[in-house]
């Protein structure tokens, strides 16, 4: 699984309480197990593990991803959901991308 830069801090050293938004990638499943398409099952079953964990799914995004909030204590536990491909801040993604440059 992917973590960015910022995800690893909080997760390594949260802040007690300190709640943030991050955006979660469901990873590709194959009818194997391998990799393939990222389906709304997967997405619905990676959703309600992740809020029987405790942090809330505000919003499903294109291209299998979640808006998910939650205290920076909780990355720890959502980190061990086999079906997450990466998990990044919420600011990190976005129509203008990171230079601020328009497209």
């Amino acid at each position: 699984m992917y973590l960015s830069h910022p995800v690893r801090r909080m997760r390594e050293n949260p802040v007690e309480g300190e709640e943030v938004t991050v955006i979660v990638r469901v990873a590709a499943q194959g009818p194997d197990g391998g990799v393939g398409e990222v389906t709304d099952e997967v997405i619905t079953r990676v959703a309600e593990a992740i809020e029987q964990a405790g942090p809330t799914v505000e919003d499903r995004l294109e291209f299998g991803t979640l808006r998910v909030q939650l205290t920076q204590e909780k990355l720890d536990e959502i980190c061990t959901l086999s079906e997450i491909a990466s998990i990044e801040t919420d600011n990190t993604i976005g129509v203008l991308g990171d230079s601020g440059e328009e497209l």
